[in-house]
């Protein structure tokens, strides 16, 4: 979603900035053409100065329109570049959280040393934000804490490639490959039960 209102706003700002432009270009071909015709006849006057305000905004047009052509090349190279990796990415952990019990902690820490450097250069910061955490909880493989993280994971990218995600509820894209979801969701909510029931722990005495 976030990517979404992203890239409306950028739209609108580019559209606002291609009329100001325009606008800007009208007004100095009038003003120039006024300092260059001044003291000819007016009619031949007007119609010289339409003719530079025609031609100025015809190719500024073209140089904006050019330059718009160009970043869209660019996201879509950049997106196109974004599809392997986060193809291989979730290739790669979802083998490991579907068979946990075969997974080898070796071929795993390889593969994250391997893949973080390709995430670096082109995930977007939601996704890096959401594969940090899922890195710094990967202490036990298949864990709760780490299934969940790994959902995170893959609602970042989902949202870098335009989903907006707002029908999907915690849990849903786990029990696409999880079979007991439900039951660890319950857990996961009576966790967290406890957690904002239990009291906060008491300062410790203070040496003075």
């Amino acid at each position: 979603m976030r990517a979404f209102i992203r890239g409306i706003v950028s739209l609108a700002l580019l559209a606002a900035l291609l009329v100001g432009a325009v606008e800007a270009l009208v007004f100095l071909a009038r003003y120039v053409g006024r300092q260059v015709f001044h003291g000819v006849n007016p009619t031949v006057a007007a119609a010289a100065v339409t003719a530079m305000a025609t031609v100025i905004v015809t190719v500024a047009t073209l140089v904006i329109g050019r330059y718009i052509e160009r970043r869209k090349a660019v996201e879509s190279e950049i997106r196109a570049s974004k599809i392997p990796v986060y193809t291989r990415l979730v290739s790669g952990l979802m083998r490991t959280v579907m068979n946990p019990d075969s997974s080898n902690p070796e071929e795993l820490a390889q593969f994250l040393r391997e893949i973080t450097p390709d995430l670096i250069t082109w995930a977007s910061d939601d996704v890096l934000l959401a594969w940090s955490k899922f890195k710094r909880e990967v202490q036990v493989i298949a864990a709760e804490d780490t299934i969940f993280s790994f959902e995170e994971l893959l609602s970042a990218i989902r949202q870098d490639f335009g989903h907006t995600g707002n029908k999907m509820k915690e849990g849903d894209l786990l029990a696409l490959f999880v079979n007991d979801i439900e039951e660890q969701l319950a857990r996961r909510r009576t966790q967290r039960g406890r957690r904002a029931t239990t009291p906060p722990s008491p300062p410790p005495p203070s040496n003075g």
